[in-house]
């Protein structure tokens, strides 16, 4: 079966059902490996790898991976222990070095794939390589943007958590008294914000193709997806189901590394632990950084379909393009002498 070589519109813009849009994601890694992964290692690595070992000294001090889950299992449903636990997990500077470098680096990460598809949509000349100041320039541009709407979507998440939390509050006489109506209502508010998370899936894809402010790429959103929740939502369950299995594969292998080093909490490590639970969490953002991108082209195809399907951006494309072809130079044939021809 030939595959598609993503340099044109129409190889995005198009139409694909479930599975296509799965077989896409893993077509495009495959036709644009080397200069998708070029971009990802001079982009997103080195911040991940500061990422990496801001982590692995964390766990180093914490005593190990398998020990905070030891720990943190032992201490479930003890809020004392719990807190004393996160006390000492967040009293360092690798913590708030790792989180901060987490969340610059999934910044990177997302503008990195996206801005590389985009770039590649958008090139006159299909012959014409994406470069890695290309995608550079266009990081740089929507970094601070990417950034504030990360902020900006998570302020949403909390400040529609208060408002619920408020409700059921103000609500709590009524529904002690009728335990149906405390469960529709229950069911009614998580469904609107599951439903409304699966939305804005397909929101940095949006913003980045289409160049919208942030309430503009939020209604973008919800106007793409409506009618097509069902099989967004199940693209996205199926790719975190697949990402997973490779994550926890991945994970108890670099586990298994750092394992037989770890010392107990309150001691302090060795340099040898420090250094195997160092590689461990590199290789662990490492693979972070392989294999997320999965899911960002899905999600990247279920939004060209969407579009094609609504709009029929792709089909416009296609027929624009007749007629633009060059025609093939014809070169004067010569006859030998012999050759008269007939008369």
């Amino acid at each position: 079966m030939a595959h598609l070589p993503f340099t044109r519109p129409t190889d995005f813009l198009r139409e694909r059902e479930f599975g296509p849009k799965i077989e896409a994601s893993f077509d495009f890694v495959r036709a644009h490996f080397l200069p998708l992964g070029r971009c990802l290692v001079y982009i997103v690595l080195p911040l991940l790898l500061l990422q990496g070992i801001a982590t692995g000294l964390m766990q180093a001090r914490m005593g190990g991976v398998l020990n905070t889950w030891r720990t943190a299992l032992k201490n479930q449903g003890n809020q004392a222990a719990s807190m004393q636990r996160l006390t000492e997990m967040i009293n360092g500077p690798e913590y708030w070095l790792a989180l901060v470098a987490s969340l610059f680096s999934f910044t990177l990460l997302v503008l990195t794939v996206y801005g590389y598809v985009v770039l590649r949509l958008e090139k006159e000349d299909p012959a014409a390589p994406v470069t890695v100041p290309e995608v550079w320039a266009l990081v740089r541009q929507r970094f601070v943007g990417a950034l504030l709407s990360f902020f900006g979507l998570a302020l949403g998440v909390v400040v529609a958590a208060a408002a619920i939390s408020f409700v059921l509050i103000m609500l709590g006489r009524l529904l002690s008294t009728n335990p149906a109506m405390a469960v529709l209502l229950v069911f009614v508010i998580y469904g609107a914000m599951a439903y409304a998370m699966v939305v804005l899936s397909l929101f940095f894809i949006v913003q980045l193709r289409e160049r919208t402010g942030f309430f503009a790429t939020i209604g973008r959103c919800f106007t793409l997806v409506w009618g097509k929740w069902w099989s967004t939502f199940g693209l996205i369950v199926v790719m975190s189901i697949l990402l997973l299995l490779l994550v926890m594969v991945v994970y108890t292998g670099t586990t298994l590394i750092s394992a037989p080093f770890a010392i107990d909490p309150g001691h302090t490590p060795t340099v040898l632990g420090r250094i195997t639970s160092v590689v461990a969490a590199c290789l662990n953002s490492v693979a972070f950084m392989a294999l997320y991108p999965l899911l960002f082209l899905a999600l990247a195809f279920q939004y060209f379909n969407l579009v094609e399907r609504k709009e029929g951006h792709g089909l416009h494309a296609l027929v624009n393009s007749i007629g633009r072809q060059p025609e093939p130079l014809t070169q004067p044939r010569s006859f030998p002498a012999e050759d008269e021809g007939e008369y």
